[in-house]
């Protein structure tokens, strides 16, 4: 998927709750799932609360891992991504990735 398809593709779940399969996809689609994802965070075990805290710091790649995070997250506690959804945490890292995204020009 090119950068324009993925600002696209972003856009388009920001401001929408779906179920994690839908954000699962997306990120699956656009080739930034992060199966390694725990090699990008700080905290062992990883603590989701402390690890959001660097997202305004966060690059495209942290962005993805952070992503991929939640989606673990809510699998192994079901509901856990609506909670952050409705904290406004999914928009947050959907919305810093079509930043880093345009950033890249």
């Amino acid at each position: 998927m090119t950068k324009d398809e993925k600002i696209k593709a972003l856009q388009r779940v920001i401001g929408h709750p779906n179920r994690g399969s839908v954000y699962y996809k997306l990120f699956e689609d656009m080739g930034d799932l992060k199966f390694d994802y725990c090699n990008y965070m700080t905290t062992k075990p990883v603590d989701c609360d402390l690890e959001l805290e660097r997202l305004p710091l966060a690059d495209y790649e942290l962005c993805s891992a952070l992503f991929t995070m939640l989606l673990r997250e809510d699998y192994f506690s079901t509901g856990a991504l609506k909670r952050r959804y409705e904290a406004g945490q999914v928009d947050d890292i959907l919305v810093r990735m079509v930043e880093k995204l345009k950033e890249e020009g």
